[in-house]
C-alpha cells in the first residue's frame, strides 16, 4: 500500500504529518495517539511510513489506518529500504500534500494538544520564517539520566542557517516547515545519518527559523535509536561527514563556519579516542584539528596546545605504566 507521491498541494490539507517508524511496537501507538489528540481548526493528514519492521509495528499501523482511513495514509514497502531510514523518510515527505509539514518519529510523541495549531498560527503570522520549532523534553529510557530539556541553552526567538550550521538545536519532533522550499534532495542524502539536521539546513536556506517557547513534545533516547544508539566516536564521524557534504552543497558559502565546527569535532574525536585508550587516533585527529585552525593562529594555538597536552600526558602515563609492569 503506497501513498500518492504527488508534489502538488491539496488545498484542503493545511498540515501533513510525516510519521516514520521501524520496529517501534512499544512506542508507535503513543506517537499516533498524540497526533489524533490535536485540537485544530484546519484539516491535516498523517503520512505514515512503516519500513518493513520485524516486530508487530506494521500490524499496529494498519489497524490505525483501518480506524482512520480518511486521516492516515500508509507507505508500506515490501522490504526494508535501509539507509538508516532516510529512504522511507524521503518517501513520506514527498507524499505530503499540505501547505506545512510536521515531523514525528515513531518512538517520540507530542504532549500538547495545541501543538499543531500554535505552529500553524506562528507560520501564518511570520512569513519570513521557513521553519518553526518548540521545546521538548528528553527522556532516557534506561533511567541513566533524569528527564531534561532537549537543549542546554535557550534558543533565540529567530535563528538563521548560520546558527543551525553550528549545532542542531531543532528537535525533530518539534519541527514544522513550509512545503516545497527546495526542489530535490541531494543525491548523497541517503548515505547520511543526520537526515533531520540536513533537512533543516536545506529549508533554512529559504527563510528564518522561529522558536516557540513552550514544551510540547517528548524525545525518547534508547539503545535502538539510529543516532542515539551510536558510540560517541561514530556520532562525531557522522556529523563530520555531513559537514563535508553540506559545505560542497552550499558552494562553500559558509566555509568559515563549517571549518571551525569541523575543527571542534576533530578535537572532540581526539579526546574521545584518548578516553578509549587509542592514542594514535587521538594524535591523528588532534593534528587534523590543528590543520583546520592554522588560518586562525591565536585561537588555533590555544586549542591545539590544550588538546595535545591532554593527549600526550595520557600517552606518557600509559608509557610509564608499561615500564612499571616490565
Amino acid at each position: 500500500m503506497f501513498a500518492n507521491n504527488s508534489q502538488s498541494f491539496n488545498k484542503n490539507i493545511k498540515v501533513s504529518i510525516s510519521l516514520v517508524t521501524f520496529n517501534h511496537e512499544k512506542y508507535i501507538k503513543q506517537a499516533i495517539e498524540s497526533i489524533l489528540m490535536q485540537k485544530v481548526n484546519f484539516n491535516y493528514e498523517i503520512i505514515l511510513g512503516e519500513d518493513f519492521s520485524s516486530d508487530t509495528t506494521r500490524d499496529i499501523v494498519i489497524e490505525y489506518h483501518t480506524k482512520y482511513p480518511d486521516k492516515i495514509r500508509l507507505i508500506l514497502p515490501e522490504k526494508n529500504l535501509g539507509c538508516s531510514g532516510q529512504k522511507i523518510f524521503v518517501q513520506t515527505l514527498k507524499a505530503c500534500q499540505g501547505e506545512y509539514i510536521a515531523l514525528l518519529d515513531g518512538d517520540d510523541y507530542w504532549t500538547d494538544p495545541e501543538k499543531l495549531q500554535k505552529q500553524v498560527d506562528f507560520l501564518d503570522s511570520n512569513l519570513e520564517c521557513a521553519i518553526c520549532f518548540h521545546d521538548v523534553t528528553t527522556f532516557f529510557e534506561d533511567g541513566s539520566q533524569k528527564p531534561r530539556k532537549y537543549n542546554d541553552f535557550e534558543p533565540k526567538k529567530i535563528s538563521t542557517i548560520e546558527n543551525l550550521l553550528k549545532c542542531n538545536f531543532i528537535p525533530t519532533c518539534s519541527t514544522m516547515y513550509r512545503k516545497g522550499l527546495f526542489n530535490e534532495f541531494p543525491d548523497w542524502y541517503d548515505s547520511i545519518i543526520c537526515g533531520d539536521w540536513v533537512l533543516h539546513i536545506l529549508n533554512s536556506q529559504h527563510g528564518k527559523i522561529g522558536y516557540i517557547n513552550r514544551d510540547m513534545g517528548a524525545y525518547r533516547v534508547h539503545s535502538h535509536g539510529v543516532f542515539s544508539g551510536m558510540s560517541r566516536i561514530k556520532q562525531l564521524h557522522e556529523v563530520i561527514t555531513c559537514y563535508e557534504y553540506l559545505n560542497k552543497y552550499l558552494k562553500f558559502k559558509y566555509n568559515k563556519i563549517v571549518k571551525f565546527e569541523k575543527a571542534y569535532k576533530y578535537q572532540d574525536l581526539a579526546l574521545a579516542y584518548k578516553d578509549n585508550g587509542d592514542l594514535d587516533n587521538a594524535k591523528k585527529y588532534a593534528i587534523k584539528c590543528r590543520e583546520l585552525l592554522l588560518s586562525e593562529p591565536f585561537i588555533g594555538i590555544i586549542v591545539i596546545i590544550k588538546l595535545l597536552k591532554r593527549i600526550y600526558v595520557s600517552k606518557m602515563a600509559a608509557y610509564k605504566l608499561r615500564l612499571n609492569k616490565t
